[in-house]
């Protein structure tokens, strides 16, 4: 536990915690703006120094697609079933859109960095998509990006359900130790 504790101040933690940051902001402001590059753009810096053999995980490639799938599927049913709109809804109206999934993305290379905290007990990521997946969905409302056609509490519940099962399948992914082949 110590060793996990000290791993989370290292460099490569902190930077990708605040180039994630960066992407979030990026995300949520460039959407509320119709930008979509902001996204595009940070996300792609993050991607950069994090797929650096350096300092890549194993399993962060494996976390992204996970995530991209994720995100698509987890986004596209609050717009289908009417729960919430996003303000730039490029590249389609009925679907989790363009900026929302590079977004996932970014996250996805944050699991197995700044994230690494939540393999430390079973029901962390649970637990932490479960709060934390509202509060910022919430941000993204005040930010101009998100817009809620259903309660806050609705929304707020069912974020929270969607988010305790996909950060518990994303550690999950990102703990599963790649296979060696036979050489």
């Amino acid at each position: 536990m110590i060793d996990l504790i000290k791993s989370m101040f290292k460099l490569n933690i902190l930077i990708n915690a605040m180039l994630f940051n960066g992407v979030w902001i990026a995300c949520v402001a460039g959407s509320a703006k119709q930008l979509l590059w902001p996204a595009i753009t940070s996300v792609a810096l993050l991607a950069a120094y994090q797929l650096h053999p350096k300092n890549r995980h194993p399993n962060d490639l494996k976390l992204v697609i996970a995530s991209i799938v994720l995100g698509i599927i987890v986004d596209t049913i609050w717009v289908k079933a009417g729960y919430m709109d996003f303000a730039d809804k490029r590249p389609f109206n009925s679907f989790a859109p363009a900026w929302i999934v590079v977004l996932w993305v970014g996250f996805a290379l944050t699991v197995n960095h700044s994230l690494k905290w939540l393999i430390a007990h079973p029901l962390l990521p649970a637990l932490t998509g479960a709060i934390a997946a509202p509060i910022t969905y919430f941000a993204g409302i005040k930010l101009g990006a998100v817009v809620y056609t259903e309660s806050v509490t609705t929304v707020s519940i069912g974020l929270a359900i969607a988010w305790a099962i996909s950060l518990t399948i994303l550690v999950q992914i990102g703990q599963k130790l790649p296979v060696e082949k036979p050489g």
